[in-house]
């Protein structure tokens, strides 16, 4: 379900704005800052752009993050998209530790895709009144790419505003992006990703229903929603989940669960050691931890039960 434009996060002390069209800024809103990009993840390099805007910031002046619900790979090359680092969810979720004032969630859309970056800036200037824009060192706004750093340089002097470009965040020389972030995660290299992200490699998602089956030979399981998502090798993992604030050890099986299911359907399926709440249609956050074993088919449930004891018993 949409947020409304009146629904406000607490957020340290402070309250974020969430809008899901650049139209519903309120016009009597003060001067703000802004920053735009996909924060896909909101890995160090973002947390440095949202640094340097904090620190820009004056004491009459908001703060405000224009982001995508969706990536813009699924209307630029739905063929080929983008697995994301984290949920929309997660990633609202992950903004605001970063005290942001306005959240802009807009949905990528191909009528978006074909604005220019000048059309852009004059529909941003029209209801947002922003006096710095702050931007990644290889951000291009606008259709195709085309609003290079020149382009944005000239459309600040014709549209009153200060354009910042920040210097790549680099780890031991290496420059942080979502893209190496992901090629970590793909290979089951948590210790990079956490290095990278700043945080241990989660998935933030909502729990749906299963089949049950888990419940049936005596472990029940959370079924989390993953699709779209960048994932780590199918298998067996140890893994922390947190949920209204407390923290429960599991186990988790990524994969189809060959042994009792029939349908090859990838799923994340956590069972919660010591707990016997309802989870459903509840957000919780798993943390991977370590990887246990590969996914495998079993010649009986039997079988499969005296595995997943000992999977238990390597937590």
């Amino acid at each position: 379900m949409q947020k409304s434009l009146t629904d406000t996060y607490s957020v340290k002390n402070t309250y974020m704005r969430l809008f899901h069209q650049i139209e519903d800024f309120p016009k009597e809103s003060e001067n703000t800052i802004i920053t735009i990009g996909n924060f896909d993840g909101m890995h160090k390099g973002h947390a440095s752009v949202l640094e340097y805007l904090d620190k820009l910031a004056r004491s009459n002046e908001s703060k405000t993050l224009i982001t995508f619900s969706n990536h813009p790979s699924q209307v630029l090359n739905p063929n080929a998209t983008t697995p994301l680092l984290c949920t929309s969810s997660h990633k609202l979720k992950l903004i605001e530790e970063f005290g942001i004032d306005n959240l802009f969630l807009l949905p990528f859309t191909k009528e978006l895709s074909q604005l220019s970056a000048e059309l852009f800036i004059e529909k941003l200037k029209a209801f947002i009144p922003f006096s710095h824009l702050v931007l990644g060192h290889d951000a291009k706004i606008g259709k195709e790419r085309q609003g290079d750093k020149s382009t944005m340089q000239k459309l600040a002097q014709q549209w009153d505003f200060r354009v910042h470009y920040l210097e790549a965040f680099e780890l031991d020389g290496i420059p942080i992006s979502s893209t190496i972030i992901r090629h970590a995660i793909q290979a089951g290299d948590f210790e990079k990703a956490e290095l990278y992200l700043g945080r241990p490699y989660s998935i933030y998602s909502t729990v749906t229903t299963g089949e049950g089956k888990g419940k049936l030979i005596g472990f029940p399981t959370a079924n989390i929603d993953i699709s779209g998502l960048c994932l780590p090798p199918k298998g067996v993992y140890a893994v922390k989940v947190i949920w209204n604030n407390n923290v429960y050890s599991g186990i988790a099986n990524l994969g189809v669960a060959p042994t009792i299911k029939s349908a090859n359907l990838l799923m994340l399926e956590v069972h919660l050691l010591e707990f016997n709440q309802n989870l459903y249609q509840k957000n919780i956050e798993v943390i991977f931890q370590k990887f246990i074993r590969p996914e495998r088919k079993f010649n009986s449930v039997d079988e499969l039960k005296v595995q997943i004891k000992n999977d238990i018993a390597t937590c």
